[in-house]
């Protein structure tokens, strides 16, 4: 039961940060501008249901913890895989 808790709240925190940072006008996974506001909202929803799990395995303050800290880690990921895939597109060319 805990792990399936602990899995949903993981997944949840990376589709909530990936939402938000798709939500970002400096977002670098799409050319075009995507509509920030639906895609803010629904991020922060995800992020919420992920707090309401973790809440239901450790206390607050751990759980704020552990979803900022999901968070953090799940926007360092796309700047660096997106660096990476144009820096070998450029080598290539």
């Amino acid at each position: 039961m805990t792990v399936l808790l602990l899995s949903s709240a993981a997944l949840l925190i990376a589709l909530g940060a990936g939402l938000l940072y798709l939500a970002s006008p400096n977002q670098r996974i799409f050319s075009s501008v995507l509509p920030a506001r639906p895609l803010l909202w629904a991020g922060l929803l995800l992020l919420a249901l992920a707090l309401v799990l973790l809440l239901q395995y450790s206390g607050t303050a751990t759980s704020v913890f552990i979803l900022l800290t999901g968070v953090m880690f799940t926007w360092t990921i796309p700047p660096m895989v997106i660096a990476y895939l144009r820096h070998k597109r450029e080598v290539q060319s």
